[in-house]
């Protein structure tokens, strides 16, 4: 038995669309990337990049590079064969294009195929860690800084407000309202963020690891300065400098990042945090990805948490005000025992 599409459509009242089954998401899906538009078969579209570099000094921006200075790198897995996954696929590439970007997908081979068939441009790299660091080496040979960016980001935005500590929550909540969002796109944020990198005065700490405010919570960001140095750098979006060896280990499967955040403070001193530049993604509960490295009980969480303790002791603390009290952590370098 089978029906019509128009009859279909009569009966359902509207116009069947890509997402009302998998072939063809993914024909829709090629479609879009191969085009440069987004899943609403949209070009990608930003505040002017001018607005978010007139934030920086200007010995900051003498420091700007362009988009092509950078190996961009996606890391993904098991995105191609969910539709919701596709979406996000579909999403990030037009904002990465849109913005001068050639990124490179990076994925397991199980996956590889799939994804090669949406027209990206794709590299076998693994699990998530292994493919973190064969992004990285990749990039060393080309003696490129290496973006990395979770595939499924939604948006970037950069907070212009007041630079200095609000010191409490009530505070950074007042400040959080009265600054003015920009939305920037993924190589703006980047540009932004090797600048401020290179920026650094000689004869302080020469960060070679910079990212974004790890939360969205703008008043809870605005509590601390606009950047910091030895704050936790999230994996989601983050942009590791040439000049240092720095990889992930490959003994942890989550919380990679934590880890990662601590290797770069213990061999370069610094990093450097922009605590008003945010990054929105949905991998916490979207299928595929670093998700997939998950259990519910939440025994991997527990043994990687293990990790990081042993590894840096005094640094990590349990949460108790997130999940079950025992999956998720905070850190604080200054508490680190050697």
């Amino acid at each position: 038995m089978y029906y019509h599409r128009c009859s279909v459509e009569e009966v359902i009242g509207r116009k069947l669309g890509p997402d009302d089954n998998l072939a063809s998401a993914k024909n829709w899906a090629r479609q879009q990337v191969l085009e440069g538009k987004d899943w609403r078969g949209k070009p990608a579209k930003f505040d002017p990049d001018a607005r978010l570099f007139a934030c920086l000094s200007q010995g900051e921006k003498e420091k700007l590079v362009e988009p092509g200075a950078f190996h961009v790198a996606v890391i993904s897995a098991r995105r191609a064969s969910e539709i919701v996954g596709l979406r996000a696929v579909v999403g990030v590439q037009a904002q990465l294009v849109a913005s001068g970007a050639t990124p490179v997908w990076y994925v397991d081979a199980a996956s590889a195929a799939e994804y090669r068939q949406l027209g990206l441009k794709v590299e076998i790299g693994g699990k998530l860690v292994p493919a973190r660091n064969k992004a990285l080496s990749d990039a060393q040979k080309l003696g490129k800084p290496c973006l990395q960016v979770s595939d499924d980001i939604t948006h970037w935005s950069y907070y212009k407000g007041d630079d200095g500590p609000a010191g409490n929550l009530p505070a950074g909540n007042e400040a959080a309202k009265k600054s003015t969002r920009i939305r920037i796109s993924p190589m703006a944020a980047a540009r932004f963020l090797l600048a401020k990198m290179r920026g650094v005065p000689a004869g302080q700490s020469q960060p070679k690891l910079g990212g974004v405010f790890p939360l969205g919570n703008t008043g809870m960001a605005f509590v601390k300065g606009a950047n910091t140095s030895e704050h936790f750098i999230l994996g989601d979006f983050f942009v590791q400098d040439v000049g240092t060896k720095c990889k992930f280990d490959t003994d942890l499967t989550l919380k990679e990042d934590y880890d990662f955040t601590c290797t770069h403070l213990a061999k370069h001193g610094a990093v450097l945090r922009c605590n008003r530049m945010f990054v929105a993604a949905v991998h916490e509960t979207n299928p595929g990805g670093a998700c997939s490295e998950r259990d519910g009980a939440g025994d991997k969480e527990r043994a990687n948490i293990a990790i990081l303790q042993r590894k840096w002791p005094g640094v990590f603390s349990l949460n108790g005000n997130r999940g079950d009290g025992s999956t998720q952590v905070t850190m604080a370098w200054r508490r680190r025992r050697v």
